[in-house]
């Protein structure tokens, strides 16, 4: 049984994330494009349309469908969709940091719970995904929820609905999920002792799971969301595939490069391991890390910033270093001087990685969708509604103009493209140009940026707009605005001739 949360530990919980709520304020205004597609989808929603991009058109456009039906709640009231977005992330990280320190309670970590808890809230990746308005912070809530209930078994009835619905939403909050949730039904099978609990909490989870996915093939027509075949949708062995998983080995290399204080996993880990050997809390951590990193390599990283595929399992690498620390210094029986001073060090390279990380990339997203958000009430004014638009950024334009049909260049919200579109090298965006002229779009929405050179192209801004730029059928478009959205990217709308 673990003991509660004193009054002075969470009032010292409750300081820490002032203090993170204080650096993660200060990037509040960032947003992400594709954070506008779940909008235009709750619009379409609450509107009676359905879940649809374009009325009419069946696709699974988003990643996260539990976070699509709680952000839908707010839409039925009709209330701001990005100023919740943002405080429910924010408030599922302060229930993170709450569940973090009572399974370090659990995990009979001490004072170190609090390091734990730390290196968990206080690294630029965390912090902006926490303000991102995305699913992350959810998807983080139901895996540590899952894991609390997990380690602290109760063979209760009502266990078993709570357990097997928290695996379920993990399995449709993120593409990857499903892979987490298998890990944690063999780990609830490790942890029971009782097979008949473990069976019951399967049977549960296959029911919701195979009743979702009919649901999924009856509704949108296929089995995976359409965004897994737009950003990832490659075979298992080929030249491309070998790219893809090099440049996802990079990207998690790249993680550890500019988060320094989890690099002393790699050599405490070894260290502590034969204590660890037969710590079932530590496998079941362990394959959670082992399985979320097995999809960034599969899925060749990401091009959002802060190493977004990793955030979910920070609050576990937090855990493991601080669980290889304390085995170590059990074995080694180091002083409280030793041990503070260790601690202390870690909390140096935590600083010294989040100050001087370069914010730049997010400083310039900030300025550039926040602007096209301005933007967008003239283009609004500039295409009726009712008309067909090709587009590549298919969040902030589309949501401002919800009347109007978009065909999604790069295939998030479009299934032939996402399955029949190709890609340039090992750029994540798909490129199908023949089928987008095909459509006779009245209108194409392109994006250009300055190369090395200083001159605006389609290719620094994306390959997939250079090829509509190169197909013959594009000089039946003539320019009609462009719109400076940075001081080296502008976005432009071509007119049917």
């Amino acid at each position: 049984m673990i003991r509660s949360i004193s009054r002075n530990e969470l009032l010292l919980l409750i300081l820490m994330y002032g203090i993170f709520l204080f650096f993660a304020l200060n990037f509040f205004g960032w947003i992400v494009d594709d954070l506008y597609i779940y909008f235009r989808y709750v619009n379409n929603f609450v509107d009676g349309k359905g879940i649809v991009y374009n009325p009419g058109e069946y696709v699974e456009g988003f990643s996260g469908f539990s976070w699509l039906m709680l952000l839908s709640v707010f839409g039925f009231f009709g209330l701001p969709l990005e100023l919740l977005a943002k405080i429910t992330s924010l408030l599922f990280g302060f229930l993170n940091l709450l569940l973090l320190f009572r399974i370090c309670l659990k995990l009979n970590l001490g004072r170190l719970s609090y390091l734990t808890c730390l290196l968990m809230l206080f690294n630029l990746p965390y912090i902006l995904w926490s303000v991102s308005g995305f699913e992350i912070m959810l998807y983080v809530f139901l895996m540590l929820s899952a894991f609390y209930l997990i380690i602290n078994l109760n063979t209760g009835t009502i266990y078993i609905s709570i357990l097997s619905l928290l695996i379920f939403l993990i399995s449709v909050t993120r593409p990857e999920g499903i892979l987490i949730s298998l890990a944690f039904i063999v780990f609830t099978f490790v942890f029971s002792g009782n097979n008949i609990f473990a069976k019951k909490v399967t049977f549960l989870f296959g029911l919701m799971i195979v009743s979702f996915l009919m649901f999924r093939i009856l509704y949108f027509g296929d089995i995976l969301p359409n965004t897994y075949y737009a950003k990832i949708g490659h075979d298992f062995i080929g030249h491309y595939e070998i790219r893809s998983y090099r440049n996802g080995l990079y990207y998690i290399w790249e993680f550890f490069r500019h988060n320094i204080q989890f690099i002393p996993v790699m050599i405490l880990l070894p260290l502590a391991y034969t204590r660890l050997n037969k710590n079932k809390p530590f496998y079941f951590i362990l394959t959670i890390i082992s399985l979320q990193l097995f999809f960034v390599t599969f899925a060749g990283g990401d091009w959002m910033v802060q190493y977004r595929f990793i955030v979910a399992v920070i609050p576990f690498l937090s855990l493991v270093l601080v669980i290889c620390l304390n085995e170590y210094i059990i074995l080694k029986k180091l002083s409280a001087g030793v041990i503070y001073t260790v601690a202390g060090s870690l909390i140096v390279m935590m600083t010294y990685s989040f100050i001087i990380e370069d914010k730049s990339t997010i400083q310039k997203e900030t300025v550039m969708w926040n602007g096209l958000k301005e933007f967008s009430s003239d283009i609004k004014n500039t295409i009726p509604p009712g008309s067909y638009v090709a587009n590549g950024s298919s969040g902030i334009i589309p949501y401002y103009l919800n009347d109007v049909i978009f065909l999604d260049v790069v295939g998030l919200t479009n299934k032939t493209i996402a399955k029949n579109g190709f890609r340039h090298k090992t750029w994540f965006e798909k490129s199908l140009p023949e089928y987008v002229f095909s459509k006779n779009p009245e209108w194409i929405i392109m994006w250009k940026r300055k190369n090395n050179d200083g001159v605006y192209t389609f290719e620094s801004a994306s390959p997939c707009y250079m090829d509509l730029a190169e197909n013959e059928n594009f000089r039946k478009y003539t320019l009609i605005k462009s719109y400076d959205v940075y001081d080296d990217t502008k976005t432009e709308l071509y007119k049917l001739k």
